[in-house]
């Protein structure tokens, strides 16, 4: 079985080292190993550079996390592998990964994935189950007590796609920039089949998923997106999710002036630009919403995720 990965970087040189040595290190090895650098400016380009056995994607500008994985997927030739990984350089394989998932690539099944863990913990957000209704819900303990379980959504942490199902519905969405890239396309994956987690598989993740409270520069893709995979796929909810925006909308404005605080105003901005570029198409990054900007007008300590 040929087994390729791609993963997407962006400044965090010592993460990506200890990532591209657990794919390095497997027990069975890949057949590519394509890394894409978007736009690093702490010495990632050298580090590739001088590494055997990787192939680098060098951007000139950062296009996110979404941009990553389609520039990624397109350099590789499709025809010389079986399945692709897909993981962000946050996420560090354990060494018998891609062994505990082999014997599930019969060619029966076209998507897979390993239990996400961190700092020993599962991480249940990164395997969903979704409804009809575009309802959500996380998997549970449950869920991890046999050897694997059949789920619908799934984050790129380490998600197997079959290089036919691939050339069937496409590469990956780069006008999301971040977020909801990967939902997008586990739903495309669902047309045809379900995504099967192997339990026994298994990543550390490093970074937790965002439960910060309030919003921040990313909140922006998230609504955009959001409502561009609810239009595409889940027609008949749009309306529910434009009243959703409409209301935070107008709350925003109102909190702006009963509170006298800029933030609820720029939250309320937010939402509008949001729902109003992904109605007429505008997507890709939106220089207002990139690192740095803080609807609270304050220097944003966190960090971008890719």
């Amino acid at each position: 079985m040929r087994l390729g990965v791609v993963i997407v970087t962006h400044n965090r040189l010592n993460l990506l080292q200890e990532c591209v040595n657990a794919c390095l290190s497997q027990t069975i090895k890949f057949s590519k190993i394509v890394i894409v650098d978007n736009a690093s400016t702490d010495g990632t380009r050298g580090y590739l550079k001088s590494v055997n056995g990787i192939n680098g994607v060098f951007l000139k500008n950062n296009i996110g996390g979404a941009g990553g994985f389609y520039e990624g997927l397109k350099s590789l030739s499709l025809g010389e592998l079986d399945y692709v990984l897909f993981i962000d350089d946050d996420a560090i394989l354990e060494k018998k990964y891609n062994e505990k998932i082999s014997p599930f690539l019969t060619g029966e099944q076209d998507a897979f994935s390993g239990t996400v863990l961190t700092d020993g913990n599962i991480q249940y957000e990164h395997r969903r189950f979704l409804s009809e209704n575009f309802g959500q819900r996380n998997s549970t303990k449950e869920n991890y007590v046999g050897r694997f379980f059949d789920y619908d959504l799934a984050t790129f942490c380490g998600l197997y796609v079959s290089t036919k199902l691939i050339e069937k519905i496409g590469l990956p969405r780069k006008d999301f920039f971040i977020w909801f890239d990967d939902t997008e396309y586990s739903i495309r994956i669902s047309r045809f089949c379900k995504i099967r987690n192997i339990n026994d598989a298994k990543l550390n993740h490093k970074t937790v998923l965002s439960q910060e409270l309030g919003y921040s520069w990313k909140s922006y893709y998230s609504i955009r997106n959001q409502y561009v995979v609810i239009k595409a796929y889940f027609p008949r909810e749009l309306l529910k999710y434009r009243l959703k925006c409409y209301l935070r909308i107008i709350g925003g404005v109102v909190l702006a002036i009963v509170k006298r605080d800029k933030y609820y105003k720029n939250v309320s901005n937010m939402y509008k630009d949001a729902i109003f570029d992904a109605k007429y198409g505008r997507m890709g990054i939106n220089k207002k919403y990139v690192f740095g900007y803080d609807l609270r007008g304050k220097d944003e300590d966190s960090i971008c995720r890719r």
